[in-house]
């Protein structure tokens, strides 16, 4: 079994949050721009397995490392909306 310490999962959660919005956002755009199926399909099965595994880990280490690692997920959320400059 993975033990992490809870301090270092909301940095986790924040850095899988932020590869994990910033792939939707380039998923998004290679469908709209007629990019390549292949790396679209590619880039959702990343972003799937990334959070899932972040996820799965954390909730193994108990209800407070899933509360930090997701609560870094929302933060990341926000960081990248904020930076693709989009109103949520």
């Amino acid at each position: 079994m993975i033990v992490l310490n809870t301090s270092c999962l909301p940095d986790a959660g924040c850095s899988g949050g932020t590869m994990h919005f910033a792939m939707i956002a380039k998923d998004a755009d290679l469908l709209v721009h007629g990019g390549s199926v292949l790396m679209a399909i590619g880039l959702k099965l990343a972003r799937l397995l990334l959070t899932v595994t972040l996820l799965v880990v954390a909730a193994l280490q108990g209800w407070p490392s899933l509360l930090a690692a997701t609560t870094g997920v929302l933060v990341a959320r926000q960081l990248v909306l904020r930076r693709l400059q989009v109103k949520a």
